[in-house]
């Protein structure tokens, strides 16, 4: 699975890399000048001075005497002409190479010398010396040293191995880390809540628009086209809208003319064919006509009991039932169900459900509707049930699984529109008696 790009983790890791290179350029464009004004006043690289501290061993009369480290034997064996002298506090001295005179005649001069660059000590073959200054295990030791190997480019190795040059880079690196996220956290926000507006971007809200406040300038174009997109389809949808309205207000008039004939034919099978299409497409217009008022009408809604709701429906339905030859039965709590809701509506979704069973359940099913004390409503048979993976497209306007002659396709979905409307759901399962059950969810009143 590909990683989604994260902007804080990409802004935080430009950020620090940004830092490394310009520490980093800054340090060497520093390194060069610097080089090259140590060079012209101390011309040798004053690390040897190092190797012959580590090199010295002191003896029980408190003398020294050299035992060479290999760094320092490389020095001698590569540089002919190298040479140091090394004293302590207590004049103690130790000296190899070419020593010049002044200094091996009065090596105790140098114990009141703590750092010193000689540019031009007379030897042209060697002009630099230093003079640096060491404590070690011994004590304090000085040092002078000329003939060595000259000052190079490993300065900026040096540079870099600093360590306050590192802890530097530490602090930096750390200080981005800490500080960066939660700026770049707090300067999406409002991208945060532009998302959360999206959200609710919905068939049933789509006057929803997301604000422009807080939103960083570089996403205010962005927003401004979801929105203009938003009102395209809001546009469509109502264009859509009272086209099934008006078509279904030009269709009532003529079906209407049409029962009116067909009750003056003969009786007989092709009468009652006729009658029951006619009524199919009476049907059909005004579920597009109950679609269209719950587009339109305000919730305007009011405490509503779910057990004397769904019982009066069940009851009106019963002897339509029975004479199809189906067993209905009503099951709920004996105290009352309360919620906030369109009282016709909701009788109209439990209707419809009810509808369904009888139309899709098979001959002579047998129907339970119940009540919930935690709002719900079910209602189940014993028929072929539906396909897991038809539970979804049920709900879809005009979507219709089989060729039954009842009902247009828009039952299910007029009752998703209701329930949805009340903030609540409704979902299809498997009923206990192997059936489906359509359970309608809604939330209740609390006491």
């Amino acid at each position: 699975m590909k990683r989604t790009l994260s902007l804080r983790r990409v802004l935080s890791r430009g950020l620090i890399a940004i830092q490394i290179v310009v520490i980093i350029s800054y340090t060497l464009l520093a390194a060069v000048p610097f080089l090259l004004a140590v060079a012209s006043q101390q011309g040798l690289d004053d690390g040897v001075v190092d190797d012959i501290v580590r090199s010295v061993q002191r003896i029980e009369d408190r003398s020294f005497y050299m035992s060479p480290t290999p760094a320092l034997a490389h020095v001698v064996e590569t540089y002919p002409n190298f040479w140091f002298i090394l004293i302590d506090a207590d004049g103690n001295v130790i000296k190899q190479g070419n020593v010049p005179t002044p200094i091996s005649l009065f090596p105790q001069n140098l114990t009141h010398v703590s750092s010193a660059n000689f540019s031009d000590f007379g030897d042209p073959r060697s002009p630099f010396a230093v003079v640096r200054t060491r404590n070690s295990s011994y004590g304090r030791l000085w040092v002078m040293t000329g003939g060595g190997p000259s000052l190079g480019f490993n300065v900026i190795t040096k540079a870099f191995g600093n360590p306050m040059f590192i802890g530097l880079m530490v602090l930096l690196s750390g200080a981005t880390m800490l500080t960066i996220p939660p700026l770049i956290r707090r300067s999406l926000a409002g991208v945060e809540q532009v998302a959360r507006e999206a959200a609710l971007v919905d068939i049933g809200q789509s006057d929803v628009r997301l604000p422009y406040d807080r939103v960083p300038t570089e996403l205010i174009p962005l927003v401004r086209a979801f929105n203009e997109a938003l009102d395209r389809l809001d546009s469509g949808i109502v264009r859509q809208r009272r086209f099934l309205a008006d078509a279904a207000h030009e269709l009532r008039t003529p079906i209407a003319i049409l029962q009116t004939r067909l009750e003056s034919l003969p009786d007989g099978p092709e009468k009652r064919q006729l009658q029951r299409d006619s009524a199919r497409l009476g049907g059909m217009a005004n579920e597009l006509l109950d679609l269209h008022r719950m587009a339109l009408s305000p919730d305007a809604f009011e405490t509503v009991d779910l057990v004397d709701l769904a019982a009066q429906v069940t009851a009106d339905l019963a002897p339509l039932a029975i004479d199809a030859g189906n067993d209905i039965e009503f099951v709920a709590p004996e105290k009352p169900v309360e919620v906030k809701g369109d009282a016709s509506a909701l009788s109209r979704a439990v209707a419809n459900l009810i509808h369904n069973a009888m139309a899709h359940g098979g001959p002579e099913v047998d129907i339970r509707v119940t009540v919930e004390e935690d709002g719900r409503i079910g209602v189940s048979d014993n028929g072929p049930g539906v396909d897991l993976e038809h539970r979804e497209e049920i709900f879809w306007p005009f979507h219709r699984l089989s060729q039954s002659p009842h009902g247009a396709g828009l039952g299910l979905s007029l009752v998703r529109d209701i329930i949805k409307r009340h903030g609540g759901k409704i979902t299809v399962t498997t009923a206990p008696q192997g059936g489906a059950l359509f359970e309608i969810s809604l939330p209740v009143i609390k006491a």
